[in-house]
């Protein structure tokens, strides 16, 4: 550290301790999310935290067998998979992916639903399942009120997705009248939970997604959630997953004093200003784009590049999130990578010192990201008051960045007591093959 203090000047250190959060304030921020998790299981509105119940009464338990179908639609891409349950480790899949053309994206619900049946009967005549009437997961992740495991009103679009005559109509309805078959419905995170609790077995009952947004989902006591009326709802399970919403933390203002000026920009330019500051402060949608408001400043300040100016810097998205998985993918001391940034940049003079400026915010504000799912994770943990528990955690970040799950993980051993043992397991097989499992479970339990 104090060799990085040697080549980082003052000037830039003095803006990257904005973006570095001390233990206290993460214990802080910790004991906030947990106190608006209680809060979202026991009202319906009021809390920053929504805790959605999902009507899934269970995860996989391995004794599921048959071959089951999942769609999966998420911004461009349409996902089917034929998943084959027979023992076999890892089960057997077949994955098509479809791209769903913009003009669909933004017309009537009457196109989209019938560009899904086309795309999932296409499906099914290749492998030569058009007549075997199998059960389908549907993994639908845009904001919907559930009604029950079968049920979801969509509440409002997001992801590119504008089709008016949807809002507030039940989505599997609008599908199963499509296809005439019968469906289980689930949002990512809940079939990401299925799909790692299927690999790592009944401990893992928490799931955690890290992508373009951050998102949990963990099983519940369906007593625990006093705002649902099981009895009203004949719901007699004992548990049930449960769907935090937790990138709407800090609506109510409890993120302000953290919240720095880049970051208030690039809330500002976002279409859902003041709201989902989780997804902004830490998922791969936003922190490039964080990054980029800061390397921006610095070129105003001529801190870096000699002097010169850098006009790419001033234009949205120059600095994809990407650009930060390449850099801190390299060893210390290779600038390979940050290079060849520059010049895509079109940067006339750089050279060492700016490829160490550069890594060092990267890392920075990635470890800032990590820290505040860190904080969110610990508070989910104290909540569950487990012994001992496996967190699946999926999505870009995960993925792709190559030193995030350690920053997680560390700042996860620093946040949680030590009489709870956790380990966090790489969720990668995603919400496609997790909603095929759902779909399974829905079966074996006769939903």
């Amino acid at each position: 550290f104090q060799k990085k203090m040697k080549v980082i000047p003052p000037e830039v250190e003095e803006y990257l301790q904005m973006f570095r959060l001390d233990r206290a304030k993460l214990q802080e921020i910790s004991e906030k999310v947990e106190q608006q998790m209680k809060l979202g299981l026991a009202q319906t509105k009021g809390s920053s935290i929504a805790m959605l119940p999902s009507y899934v009464p269970a995860l996989p338990d391995g004794t599921e067998r048959g071959k089951y179908v999942a769609i999966d639609l998420s911004g461009k891409n349409l996902r089917i998979m034929l998943l084959t349950l027979d023992g076999t480790d890892p089960p057997k899949h077949n994955t098509v992916n479809y791209i769903v053309a913009n003009h669909v994206m933004k017309g009537t619900g009457d196109q989209l639903f019938t560009f899904i049946v086309n795309c999932l009967q296409r499906f099914l005549q290749e492998f030569g399942l058009v007549d075997a009437n199998l059960p389908i997961g549907f993994v639908f992740s845009y904001p919907c009120e559930l009604l029950s495991i079968r049920s979801a009103r969509l509440l409002w679009w997001t992801k590119g997705f504008d089709i008016k005559d949807c809002l507030q109509k039940d989505v599997v309805a609008l599908l199963e009248e499509a296809l005439e078959m019968n469906m289980a419905v689930m949002n990512d995170t809940v079939g990401q939970l299925a799909a790692a609790s299927h690999k790592y077995g009944p401990e893992c009952t928490i799931g955690v997604v890290i992508g373009y947004g951050c998102n949990s989902s963990y099983l519940e006591k369906t007593s625990r959630i006093t705002k649902f009326d099981a009895k009203a709802r004949g719901y007699d399970h004992e548990n049930m997953i449960v769907v935090t919403e937790w990138e709407e933390f800090g609506k109510h203002g409890e993120l302000d004093d953290i919240l720095t000026q880049f970051d208030r920009e690039v809330d500002a330019a976002s279409v859902h200003k003041g709201k989902q500051l989780i997804d902004k402060l830490c998922g791969a949608l936003y922190i490039g784009e964080v990054v980029r408001k800061v390397l921006s400043q610095l070129c105003l300040d001529r801190v870096l590049f000699e002097g010169t100016p850098c006009e790419k810097l001033d234009e949205e998205e120059s600095f994809p999130t990407k650009y930060i998985s390449e850099i801190l993918g390299e060893e210390e001391g290779v600038h390979k990578a940050c290079r060849r940034i520059c010049e895509e940049l079109e940067v006339e003079m750089h050279g060492t010192v700016d490829y160490l400026i550069i890594r060092e915010v990267c890392d920075v504000i990635s470890r800032r990201g990590a820290s505040i799912v860190a904080a969110a994770i610990s508070a989910l943990l104290r909540h569950l008051e487990l012994s001992s528990v496996k967190i699946g955690v999926g999505g870009a970040l995960i993925q792709f960045h190559p030193t995030y799950h350690q920053m997680l993980k560390e700042k996860l051993e620093e946040l949680t007591p030590i009489t709870m043992k956790f380990e966090l397991v790489p969720a990668d097989e995603g919400s496609c093959q997790g909603a095929a499992l759902i779909a399974a479970v829905a079966e074996r339990l006769q939903l």
